[in-house]
């Protein structure tokens, strides 16, 4: 590889691990929303806004844990490929 193709390579992992961040916080605050919804919706005073941050923290979480398990399987690729004969 080049050096240009070594940058674009890095560049596009690090557009890929910052959106996960963003992707957390966009879960902790929709489950924000509806939860405040349904609770002025129900009358349920702060229980189901309390549920529901509790799902989107659990969605952002699992968000990230999938990033990293195939984060991991691309990695396990990439030494696979560098063992074989002609490999990078």
């Amino acid at each position: 590889m080049t050096e240009k193709q070594d940058r674009r390579a890095l560049f596009r992992e690090l557009g890929k691990y910052s959106a996960l961040g963003l992707e957390l916080a966009i879960a902790v605050v929709l489950g924000l929303a509806i939860g405040h919804y349904l609770d002025k919706w129900l009358g349920t005073g702060p229980w189901m806004t309390v549920v529901w941050i509790g799902i989107g923290f659990a969605a952002g979480v699992r968000s990230l844990y999938r990033a990293a398990v195939r984060s991991g399987k691309d990695l396990e690729k990439e030494e696979e490929a560098k063992r074989k004969p002609g490999g990078r």
